[in-house]
């Protein structure tokens, strides 16, 4: 009997702890990576024109024959296509794709291919297999899985700063590329007089990093010959020979794990991205507490738009500053 109730009791406190958990303010991470972008034009746009604008592009759902789609969504479940604090814009763009599992798609391929052959004779040629490939996807379509990724886009419209949430160049153009089609604002993508992999070398080859920077316990160096052989160190000191050895040898930084100011810890890459963002308890201390949901996440989002605001000019002065954009 005594078993029983311990049970009982033990599968209520389950239930209770759970049940806590979903009543409690859940708000999404935000921000793990960034392509930075500058706005080269005064940002005149309202919360409201932007939203207005975004309307026109919303994301709809492939049909039956699309293989994908693209659009903007809301930022936050049940708001708007524009989530704005304090003049600090949340955008978010959702790309959605058709998926065939290959193995499916070769076979069906493999079939229209044989059935060419036993009709006429003769094998299909590589670019009459490509056509099969084509057709044979069009009739899988309905039959495919959908798989969708929603981008976040960060806009400071005072500093004149986009950030794309996102760990993919090509991505970053692409959402650049839709930002364009509705807002029509000039924007590049941000360039330093430095280039961040020599830059990263210099300061692991003198053991010393930026004003405001430390270099923390991980590096990827990739070799510049046509072998690009490569060397990770993790949670291991930078400060040692031989990794000063592997870059006299023409390895150079791909990645480098760096800390600012002791509150928000990333990797900066030789592409000048930032990744893999980490805002550190001093950093999670100043938002203040809100038992609601909405006033949690504008917490959340003042502090570390606030944060990102003072890195960024910061990390692209470590880099020699920016270069002028063209045009």
């Amino acid at each position: 009997m005594s078993i029983i109730i311990n049970q009982t009791v033990l599968c209520a406190r389950v239930v209770i702890y759970y049940l806590a958990i979903a009543s409690s303010p859940q708000v999404a991470a935000m921000f793990s990576n960034l392509h930075l972008y500058r706005i080269t034009e005064p940002w005149t746009l309202s919360p409201t024109e932007l939203a207005k604008k975004l309307e026109k592009k919303a994301f709809k759902p492939c049909t039956e024959k699309m293989i994908r789609s693209s659009g903007w969504i809301a930022p936050r479940v049940g708001g708007g296509l524009v989530y704005e604090v304090q003049k600090q814009y949340l955008i978010a763009v959702c790309f959605e794709e058709k998926k065939v599992p290959e193995p499916v798609l070769q076979r069906l391929t493999i079939k229209k291919a044989a059935k060419i052959e036993a009709d006429k004779g003769y094998k299909p040629s590589r670019k009459q297999m490509k056509e099969l490939k084509e057709e044979a996807l069009i009739v899988l379509l309905p039959r495919a899985f959908e798989h969708q990724v929603t981008i976040q886009i960060w806009v400071n419209a005072a500093a004149g700063l986009i950030a794309i949430d996102t760990g993919t160049p090509a991505k970053a153009d692409d959402v650049m590329t839709l930002l364009q089609e509705v807002i029509a604002i000039p924007a590049s993508l941000i360039r330093t007089s430095m280039d961040p992999g020599s830059a990263m070398a210099t300061w692991l080859m003198n053991n010393e990093a930026p004003d405001e920077f430390t270099v923390d316990r991980e590096v990827y160096l990739q070799g510049l010959d046509i072998e690009k052989s490569k060397v990770h160190y993790a949670q291991l000191s930078l400060e040692r020979d031989e990794v000063r050895q592997h870059i006299l040898e023409g390895r150079r930084p791909t990645k480098l794990a760096m800390t600012w100011d002791e509150r928000v810890a990333f990797f900066l890459t030789d592409k000048s991205q930032v990744k893999k963002i980490t805002f550190l308890d001093s950093v999670k201390g100043e938002i203040s507490d809100e038992e609601d949901e909405e006033a949690a996440f504008a917490a959340m989002f003042l502090v570390y738009t606030a944060q990102l605001t003072k890195l960024v000019p910061s990390l692209l002065e470590a880099l020699g500053g920016e270069e002028a954009s063209e045009g």
